[in-house]
């Protein structure tokens, strides 16, 4: 004869115990998942920190040697292709990118003066400023 009361019993506690053990898998893969974001968003700053950084010193060496190259924005470009720009504030990202789109900005003026072989320098070096001040900004909220 089977007893129905304790055959009940024991299914919810088994039911029970199977159910918090999903959940609590769940939740440790979920806080694991964060963890990692966090850390990926920590090195998304850091590399941007660094290319800033290199990105000054390419605008010293312009203005020093008077040699008016175009800036390499693939690293930025990497980061928003890859979708990794989620894991940064809002803010931080507008600032960022504001940054590498005064680069492109003078990228493309610099690719004008070239086409039309005049070279104005007064230009390149008034918007190079404007990088500099921009770049300044975003290592300021970096």
């Amino acid at each position: 004869m089977i007893v129905w009361d304790s055959l009940i019993v024991e299914m919810i506690i088994l039911g029970a115990i199977i159910y918090f053990s999903v959940y609590l898998e769940h939740w440790t893969y979920k806080r694991w998942e964060k963890n990692q974001d966090i850390k990926r968003g920590n090195n998304i700053i850091k590399f941007v920190k660094d290319d800033l950084e290199q990105r000054l010193h390419f605008i010293d060496e312009s203005e020093q040697y008077k040699d008016y190259k175009p800036f390499f924005t693939d690293m930025w470009d990497a980061v928003i292709y890859s979708g990794n720009h989620a894991l940064i504030s809002l803010d931080l990202f507008r600032i960022i990118q504001r940054a590498y789109s005064w680069m492109k900005y003078y990228n493309s003026e610099l690719d004008n003066e070239v086409k039309s072989n005049k070279l104005d320098e007064n230009v390149l070096i008034e918007l190079l400023g404007d990088v500099r001040k921009s770049i300044h900004k975003a290592l300021e909220k970096l």
